[in-house]
């Protein structure tokens, strides 16, 4: 298969944390297994290419801050959506690493655009919110995506319920993903 991973940002002191390291086994591995994987990520400062694991395509794009203190929800990666939009048209599936921010929704956007599969997971970034502006784009663009995907990947049973709530009820793309760690090559010894 063709696969492409979009996640927020990539930056090599890790500030992104959980979804950057989980779009980056889950390449690892799904490279391991034949797929074809790309991924596709703003980027502050230099990563190597081989970041995300032998095998798996890096396109990495300036990530800027356009709406001031907003943390990552006002980052976007303007230069990378020409490319991607040329690598939905072969792509399998697009595995979304789901936030209200302006490098994801613009990204989830082309995938509807150009009606690319795709499954989100949201690693706990998208839950109801008292916040105008996550109503605001919950209500553009958010929870269209959120319906129009192929699966909603879950974590723990507060992401499950708080998805839940806002898809409303019969929703059926909920499934849980557990965190994908590579094994550990180290032999016990037993205990004496």
């Amino acid at each position: 298969m063709k696969i492409v991973q979009v996640v927020t940002l990539v930056s090599p002191d890790g500030a992104y944390g959980g979804p950057v390291r989980v779009a980056q086994n889950q390449s690892a591995e799904l490279s391991k297994r034949g797929h074809q994987v790309q991924v596709f990520a703003g980027a502050r400062g230099h990563v190597d290419p081989s970041y995300f694991g032998p095998g798996v395509r890096t396109r990495l794009f300036k990530a800027l801050q356009i709406v001031p203190r907003t943390g990552f929800a006002g980052l976007c990666a303007p230069t990378m959506l020409p490319s991607l939009w040329w690598a939905l048209k072969g792509a399998d599936v697009v595995h979304l690493h789901l936030a209200r921010d302006l490098v994801m929704l613009p990204a989830a956007l082309l995938c509807l655009i150009r009606r690319t599969p795709f499954v989100v997971q949201t690693h706990g970034m998208i839950d109801e919110s008292d916040k105008k502006l996550a109503k605001i784009l919950d209500r553009l663009l958010t929870l269209r995506v959120l319906r129009a995907s192929q699966r909603c990947f879950w974590l723990t049973p507060e992401e499950q319920k708080s998805l839940g709530e806002l898809l409303g009820d019969g929703h059926q793309t909920l499934e849980r993903l557990v965190n994908g760690v590579p094994q550990a090559d180290v032999a016990m010894n037993g205990a004496s």
